[in-house]
């Protein structure tokens, strides 16, 4: 059985100056900012800390908090140890500026969250600085991304898992096939390539 619902999508907008870098779904409880390569939100410049910020989220609110930084962040133009974030928020770290952003959609779910089987799902990293994890499927949309701003939402639906190009340069593949517009069903065993990170979509924990 199918249900409707209208779901809050919050995300980070990221910019620089006039140009706008990429757009960030908030899809975990904990969310790192900062310089280093293994954030969440990995900002290039020597005006952002090594570990900046992160965003703890929770109940549909999300809270920002400044990691005792050098250059400190500013949440509309106010310098913030702690902040609950309204929608439109604008955080100033470096030369970097990220609104938040509530959006709105239908979002379809499928009554198993989870396939007939019964068996659970996850997306093996084969390549990247996260190669050998697994990022399991325990949710109806999950949102994976690729340090180029890539990024795509795998999700399940009564016919099964299906992955759906969301935004980025570029388009994600399957085997080897670009996916194009729409969504492209996957099945057990499938490699996704998704900028310069491959993904094995398998059974977790794999048989």
């Amino acid at each position: 059985m199918q249900q409707r619902e209208t779901a809050a999508i919050p995300k980070l907008v990221l910019s620089t100056g006039d140009q706008l870098l990429r757009r960030i779904v908030i899809d975990k409880p904990r969310m790192t900012i900062g310089r280093r390569p293994f954030n969440d939100v990995m900002l290039d410049d020597l005006t952002v800390s090594g570990e900046h910020a992160v965003v703890h989220t929770a109940a549909g609110t999300s809270t920002i908090h400044d990691l005792r930084s050098r250059n400190g962040t500013l949440v509309n133009g106010v310098p913030v140890t702690q902040r609950a974030l309204a929608d439109g928020d604008r955080i100033d770290i470096g030369i970097y500026r990220l609104h938040y952003v509530i959006e709105r959609g239908p979002v379809e779910r499928a009554e198993p969250s989870m396939p007939a089987s019964g068996d659970p799902m996850g997306l093996a990293v084969l390549s990247g600085a996260q190669a050998g994890s697994t990022l399991r499927l325990d949710r109806p949309i999950v949102s994976i991304t690729d340090p180029t701003g890539q990024v795509a939402v795998v999700a399940h639906r009564r016919s099964g898992w299906v992955i759906t190009h969301l935004e980025g340069p570029g388009c994600p593949s399957v085997n080897g096939e670009p996916i194009g517009l729409g969504s492209h069903p996957l099945r057990p065993g499938d490699l996704i390539e998704l900028g310069g990170t491959i993904f094995r979509f398998q059974p977790d924990p794999p048989p």
